[in-house]
């Protein structure tokens, strides 16, 4: 069986990465597997032929370069359907390898038009969903008021978020230059980003201020917005998505949420089935030894630091809490974060509290050290605002043996069952989620009592059986 993975690029870190890629490391052992990824996903690639092509990285692992579908279309959502520079190089690729499965586990840097391209010469197709690309151009299903996207009932409210992040965005042609030049004259671009003209298009005091303005509420102004060109191209956007799920063998969804959501959208229920991704840490159970402080508490979180993650919540709740209870806890944030946002909590929520000095952020963290940073934690708390489908860090958690806090949203409840291994509360309510914090101070014993709760994670290897199954039956 010839299979292709669309996923990731294996170099970063992130949820979606670190499952396809030792995944496909897996599934090479018995069988033959191509992986192929955009350079556009996070570390855009582009020389100044701006040619698009597909080039070979290393063994059975290619990429595509000077790819015309960036990772956030919001200033042409039809390449998201169809991008013809791309579409053409991918099709070549298909029938030069003559593929009998392909498996579309990240779609960024294509076109949902992959799919139909798989359909016509006969290959059983599959998607993964991670994320939700495939419905809203902004990934994370949350509107332009920073709260959980209820569906696509009003284009208006859809084209209004397209607009306020294409303020934000810069266009297609900056940034492929920006690129081009910083991969083939590194110099130059450093030289050139010394001087404040070039880089605060992309960032500094835009990015500080698009954080604070998240934190506030306060920019949100779309009463008179009407643009019919746009909702035109958002819904054509849903539409041809939805179609190219409901052509495929199988969409696979990794929590239940997940399957309801897309049903909700149009995606067809008897394509669609729920799959818990296995974790390639499974088998490297952490052995949990931080005696439990219940005179310092800590709540700890580790993962991808950003306003959907919810961390700002997570220490305005820490920061509301009686000074009592902020004496017997400290929060420990571990994770890559911008200066504007790390800025924005700090003025907005930190200000001149006492209590300042227990709050951590310790940034970047190595992945192979995750059991040494698990050890310095008691609970995890996971505060997404958006509707995290199957976050990789609540594996991490329970593979560690801590238990997590989360909120009733997106794939959470699939694993956190409320009072038995953890505790769930309101989506985005500060207050809840910090009368939860406070109910495991009042009780440090609750801690030990979850753990024993906690449920065995499904390895890779478990994961790959499934697959295999799958291609095989469909």
């Amino acid at each position: 069986m010839k299979i292709l993975i669309i996923g990731d690029n294996p170099s970063v870190t992130g949820g979606v990465c670190n499952y396809t890629r030792p995944l496909f490391e897996m599934l090479s052992r018995d069988n033959d597997i191509v992986y192929l990824y955009s350079s556009s996903r996070v570390n855009p690639e582009y020389d100044f032929s701006f040619k698009t092509r597909i080039i070979k990285e290393e063994k059975n692992v290619f990429k595509i370069i000077n790819s015309v579908n960036l990772t956030k279309n919001y200033h042409n959502l039809d390449i998201d359907i169809a991008s013809e520079r791309n579409d053409n190089v991918f099709e070549e690729f298909i029938k030069k390898n003559k593929f009998d499965v392909m498996h579309v586990h990240e779609i960024i840097g294509f076109s949902s038009n992959i799919i139909n391209i798989a359909k016509k010469f006969k290959i059983k197709t599959y998607v993964t969903v991670h994320e939700y690309w495939w419905l809203c151009p902004h990934r994370v299903m949350v509107d332009f008021d920073r709260k959980i996207c209820k569906g696509p009932a009003d284009m208006r409210k859809c084209s209004y978020c397209v607009h306020s992040q294409r303020k934000l965005q810069p266009k297609g042609g900056y940034t492929k230059f920006r690129f081009a030049l910083k991969n083939q004259f590194p110099n130059i671009f450093n030289s050139i980003s010394s001087f404040k003209g070039l880089i605060n298009q992309y960032k500094s005091e835009d990015s500080i201020k698009a954080s604070k303005e998240g934190l506030s509420f306060d920019n949100i102004k779309y009463d008179s917005f009407h643009d019919k060109e746009l909702e035109g191209a958002v819904e054509r956007r849903l539409q041809a998505n939805i179609e190219a799920l409901n052509l495929c063998d199988t969409v696979i969804g990794v929590s239940q949420s997940v399957k309801d959501i897309l049903i909700e959208y149009g995606v067809r229920a008897d394509k669609i089935i729920v799959q818990h991704i296995g974790s390639s840490i499974a088998n490297q159970k952490i052995s949990h030894t931080k005696k439990i402080d219940s005179a310092n508490i800590v709540f700890g979180f580790i993962g991808g630091v950003g306003y959907y993650k919810g961390v700002h919540q997570f220490i305005e709740a820490y920061i509301n809490m009686p000074t009592n209870y902020k004496e017997k806890s400290q929060v420990d944030v571990y994770g890559v974060y911008t200066d504007g946002y790390i800025r924005a909590i700090t003025e907005d929520i930190l200000g001149l509290d006492s209590f300042t000095k227990k709050v951590k952020f310790h940034g970047r963290y190595d992945h192979n050290k995750i059991a040494e940073i698990c050890n310095t934690i008691d609970i995890s708390v996971l505060p997404s605002l958006c509707a995290d489908t199957a976050p990789q860090t609540i594996f991490e958690s329970f593979n560690a043996d801590l238990p997590i806090i989360a909120p009733i949203v997106g794939g959470f409840p699939d694993f956190v069952v409320n009072d038995v291994n953890g505790l769930l509360y309101k989506s985005s309510s500060v207050d809840d989620l910090m009368m939860q914090m406070m109910k495991i101070i009042d009780n440090p014993s609750l801690i030990a009592k979850f753990s024993k709760n906690i449920p065995n994670t499904k390895t890779l290897d478990e994961n790959v059986q499934e697959l295999i199954k799958l291609y095989s039956i469909d």
